[in-house]
């Protein structure tokens, strides 16, 4: 797999202050958002704040349940076919599988995997970075 993270996503209890944070303190702009999910774009790399109920829906986990962790991290492929490729070569490795790769809301296709630490990434199919 190529050596790349193409976003961090956090998943926050108040998407508004953490969203307040992000640009008033730091001065981020806001590349896209809705009621459950800010995403700034830091030059290579995106960060979503994403409201917790939400991130659990999304990765695979019972709302309410304890997500771990809060965050995880992205790495896009270039099709479809390199997201199920890399998942099946993941899969074959002995690779947790949280969630198998799927079309997702925003129009892309995703799934995670832990690692050894149960640290989440994601790797996606992301058609508009």
């Amino acid at each position: 797999m190529k050596a790349q993270l193409n976003a961090i996503t956090i998943a926050t209890k108040d998407v508004s202050r953490l969203k307040a944070f992000y640009t008033d303190v730091f001065g981020w702009e806001i590349m896209d958002e809705n009621p459950e999910i800010v995403i700034f774009n830091l030059g290579q790399t995106m960060l979503s704040l994403y409201q917790d109920s939400s991130h659990a829906k999304y990765i695979g986990v019972a709302p309410g349940e304890h997500i771990h962790p809060k965050f995880y991290l992205t790495i896009n492929t270039n099709s479809i076919e390199e997201t199920d490729k890399l998942f099946a070569d993941l899969k074959n490795k002995g690779v947790r599988i949280v969630k198998d790769a799927q079309p997702v809301f925003w129009g892309g296709y995703s799934g995670f995997i832990a690692d050894p630490e149960d640290n989440y990434w994601e790797i996606a199919y992301n058609p508009i970075s």
